[in-house]
């Protein structure tokens, strides 16, 4: 009876030794790789690449154009990401879509665009936008398409993708088209045909 107690003891003694020893390589462990991490703030830096994150973030935006105290155009937004550190081409991001609305005597809405995506080249003076691109003029005209860029400058509206024109009496349709900013003059550059709608 002795025995067996002493056998016993012997492998509890032998187990606690076990565990003893795995709790201390995993603290030891622990421990090396706590003293291992620095917090040199100039590696953090090269780790984290500062530019590709927005510099502002806006929720539910709305920016007005004023000419003489009236408004002439407003551009509103569920979102907006604004990349303005940049040393080069700064730029502005629009990931939930955009609604564009100009004015020609406020409230009289003259045209408006929406589209899925938008992306406003800052220094350039240039909109992409994308995705489901809607544009309607004043008489009604509306210009389908997947991609449109609006230059500022040049104050044109242009693509080389297929587009889709739907007039009161015609529907038009081909791949690219150039227009003024209020989409009132229009043209597609390589007209595929048109359907002429009866009243």
């Amino acid at each position: 009876m002795l025995d067996s107690r002493n056998h016993y003891c012997k492998i509890l003694i032998l187990c606690t030794k076990k565990n003893i020893t795995f709790k201390s390589i995993g603290l030891i462990s622990s421990l090396m790789l706590l003293l291992s991490c620095s917090n040199d703030m100039e590696e953090i830096k090269k780790m984290i690449d500062y530019k590709s994150l927005p510099l502002q973030q806006a929720k539910n935006i709305e920016i007005l154009r004023t000419d003489s105290g009236k408004v002439v155009l407003k551009v509103a937004a569920p979102e907006m990401e604004r990349y303005t550190q940049l040393e080069q081409n700064p730029y502005e991001i629009y990931n939930k879509g955009i609604t564009v609305t100009t004015y020609h005597n406020f409230p009289n809405v003259e045209s408006y665009l929406t589209c899925n995506f938008a992306k406003h080249k800052i220094d350039q003076k240039l909109w992409e936008a994308k995705g489901n691109v809607v544009a309607v003029n004043e008489d009604n005209d509306t210009i389908r398409t997947e991609l449109v860029y609006w230059d500022q400058n040049t104050k044109k509206i242009y693509s080389d993708k297929y587009v889709k024109i739907h007039t009161k009496n015609e529907i038009f349709f081909g791949i690219g088209f150039v227009a003024d900013e209020d989409f009132k003059r229009w043209k597609i550059t390589n007209l595929k045909g048109s359907i002429y709608l009866d009243d």
